[in-house]
C-alpha cells in the first residue's frame, strides 16, 4: 500500500532525523548534497563552510530538502520539502540556530563564526511539505 503521510506524521519524521538531502540549482545545473540539520519552527537549521552549496543558495535561494526511512524495499516513508534558503546574520537568529544545532548535534556545532573558515549558518523556511510511505500489508 502507498499513502500519503500526515502534516504531524511529516513533523515527527523531521524532528526524528539529522541528517537530509538539499537539492538547490544555479544556471540550469542540479546539485544535492547532504547536510546535517535540525528541524524546529517550520525551519531547517543547518551549517557550512562556503563553497558550492552556500553560492548556488545564495544566487537561487529556492531549495528543495529531502529525508528518507527505509525498513525494506517495501516499507518506507519519504519527505519532500519545498523551501527558501535565507542566510543567518542578525544575533538573535545566529543564538537560535546555534542552540538549536548545539542540542541537537553536541560535539558537531558550529565552532563559529571566527572559525576558519568561517561558518555560515543558515535555514530553510518552509513553504510546503509533502510526504509518502509504502508498507506490505499482511
Amino acid at each position: 500500500m502507498i499513502g500519503t503521510l500526515s502534516t504531524e506524521e511529516i513533523n515527527q519524521l523531521l524532528r526524528r532525523h539529522h541528517v537530509g538531502r538539499i537539492g538547490c540549482s544555479a544556471n540550469d545545473r542540479p546539485y544535492v548534497v547532504p547536510i546535517n540539520y535540525v528541524y524546529e519552527y517550520d525551519a531547517i537549521y543547518s551549517f557550512s563552510v562556503p563553497g558550492r552549496k552556500i553560492n548556488i543558495m545564495r544566487e537561487q535561494p529556492l531549495v528543495s530538502f529531502e529525508i528518507d526511512e527505509i525498513d525494506g524495499p517495501s516499507n518506507w516513508r519519504s519527505v519532500i520539502v519545498e523551501g527558501v534558503y535565507e542566510e543567518l546574520t542578525d544575533k538573535s537568529s545566529l543564538a537560535l540556530a546555534t542552540r538549536l544545532l548545539a542540542n541537537g548535534f553536541g560535539a558537531l556545532v558550529p565552532r563559529g563564526l571566527d572559525a576558519s573558515p568561517p561558518m555560515v549558518l543558515f535555514r530553510i523556511r518552509l513553504t510546503e511539505t509533502s510526504g509518502r510511505f509504502e508498507r506490505r500489508d499482511a
